[in-house]
């Protein structure tokens, strides 16, 4: 290869980086997904919610607190779990101008090992049909 050519080649590489897949969620081994065993029909009190309040909050989750984030090294068994998504409960409602708001708290006493935590949550203003996040209150 040519040296002039080498240079502009080295310099559009970093740029790929700009164009990486979103993440996708880990699926189990082929092994493990044959061991599942579907129900005929879910239960009566399985719960229907639109997709738009879903995407707000998908949205909302992947910015409070994104798939892969690790807690710190040598982190507590409270800051473990505060790292969880498990250990949030999320709240959506519609708003106005198409906006919809998703709260997400803090699961009482879950994470409370050494007394109540406070603000461990936010509230998000999602645009959902632009797929982004408005506003966030801490």
């Amino acid at each position: 290869m040519k040296p002039a050519l080498l240079l502009p080649l080295c310099l559009l590489l970093p740029a790929c980086a700009l164009f990486q897949r979103a993440s996708r969620p880990v699926h189990a081994p082929p092994e493990e997904a044959a061991r599942v065993q579907f129900p005929l029909d879910l239960p009566a009190d399985a719960q229907t919610l639109p997709a738009g309040v879903v995407t707000a909050m998908q949205l909302a989750l992947e910015d409070f607190r994104p798939l892969d984030l690790k807690p710190h090294k040598g982190a507590t068994e409270e800051e473990l779990c505060l790292y969880q998504r498990e250990s949030y409960d999320v709240t959506a409602a519609p708003g106005p101008d198409g906006v919809t708001f998703v709260q997400i708290t803090l699961k009482p006493q879950l994470c409370e090992k050494q007394g109540p935590l406070m603000d461990m949550g936010a509230t998000y203003a999602v645009d959902v049909t632009g797929r982004r996040i408005l506003a966030v209150q801490h």
